[in-house]
């Protein structure tokens, strides 16, 4: 049988059924939105593809899962008729310009056409990677494991994957164009100021967006207003989870240094700050991305939104990582907000940082009238 179609569980309920997987009784279980699958949330990751079939054919998956078990074979039937579902051959692709490029240099966004506008995120595959067979299966392995994270995600505040360029040297993420402007490009180059009221809005989507990602076991990276669009009211989230990507891909350098590229540090939480390397070959190889220092990206953004720059504009790169490793925190003189909306930049800077449902929710109730605005509110 060739009917697969993922469910799409959603958050833990109370119930008092049995999983259809197991057979165990279920008191906190998860559930399909579009076929009510019931399984035990640990349960969810072997729930065979069969979202949308009759309940006949769902325990015919059921009964082939359990007397197939691990076999490898069977995952790798599963595997291969999967790819064929997302995977675009690359001479399909009508490319057109440029229109953005990665922060390490080792990437390219390209405007193309496949069945409508789309953009084409292109890593950068060097001479001497391509030429290295282990580190060429390394990248493969994570770009399939990357393409199926980016599969699995169906939210208003993320933009749309519709496939993947999957033989190398030519490997490429294909996801639906997004209109409007960064967020990034609106606040520092063109200066817009936004409402506070807008900036709420905004800042609530991406929340939205973001504990979406984190419910399903992704984390951002990379989270910064450059991946953000935003366009007539509408806020899109843009390359989560391609950091390790990036940095693997890395095209050859011209000297034994870290590459910074500029805002990045921005927003790197205290405990990535503190494991950068400047040594050739070890540079960003071990830093831990989790919710939480996404959550302090967040706390960034939040400040561009407010004030209209970027923490930590400091001369040297040293300084600012001497300065956030340690713990310091950015002056917030020139943000003339009430306490609430200080609050919660500080708690997002934090060690012990709140969840993005939380903040959305702390979001909501700030205050909207007679707020003391800095020069970068919009008056």
């Amino acid at each position: 049988m060739r009917h697969e179609i993922t469910h799409r569980f959603h958050s833990t309920f109370k119930v008092s059924f049995s999983c259809q997987l197991c057979d165990r009784p279920m008191f906190y279980g998860v559930k399909c939105k579009d076929c009510k699958y019931l399984c035990h949330k640990n349960c969810a990751a072997k729930a065979p593809p069969s979202c949308g079939l009759p309940e006949e054919f769902v325990d015919m998956f059921v009964q082939t899962i359990t007397t197939k078990g691990d076999d490898s074979s069977w995952g790798t039937r599963q595997n291969s008729v999967t790819a064929q579902e997302w995977e675009i051959p690359y001479e399909e692709l009508v490319v057109n310009d440029e229109i953005g490029n990665g922060g390490f240099g080792c990437d390219k966004v390209l405007k193309g056409y496949w069945h409508g506008d789309v953009a084409i995120k292109r890593l950068n595959m060097p001479t001497e990677t391509i030429d290295n067979e282990k580190v060429l299966d390394r990248i493969k392995e994570m770009f399939r494991e990357e393409v199926a994270n980016f599969r699995n995600t169906r939210h208003d505040n993320l933009e749309i994957f519709m496939g993947a360029c999957m033989n190398p040297p030519k490997l490429a993420i294909i996801t639906t164009y997004c209109k409007g402007e960064t967020l990034f490009d609106q606040i520092h180059l063109h200066k817009n100021k936004f409402s506070l009221g807008r900036i709420i809005a905004i800042a609530q989507q991406i929340c939205l967006g973001m504990a979406y990602l984190h419910s399903r076991d992704i984390v951002h990276k990379d989270l910064k207003t450059k991946n953000i669009f935003y366009d007539n009211g509408q806020v899109i989230i843009t390359d989560f989870g391609l950091f390790s990507l990036k940095k693997i891909c890395r095209a050859t350098r011209k000297g034994p240094w870290l590459p910074v590229p500029r805002g990045w540090l921005s927003y790197l939480a205290p405990e990535l700050m503190r494991k950068l390397n400047a040594h050739y070959g070890s540079e960003c190889n071990n830093l831990n991305f989790s919710f939480s220092s996404d959550v302090y990206a967040f706390g960034t953004i939040w400040y561009e939104l407010l004030t209209g720059d970027l923490p930590y504009r400091n001369p040297s790169p040293e300084i600012t990582i001497w300065q956030v490793g340690r713990g310091l925190k950015q002056p917030l003189v020139n943000l003339h907000a009430p306490r609430e909306i200080k609050n919660i930049l500080l708690m997002c800077w934090s060690a012990e940082r709140p969840k993005f449902p939380d903040l959305r929710n702390l979001i909501e109730s700030l205050p909207r009238k007679r707020v003391q605005r800095s020069s970068s509110f919009h008056q």
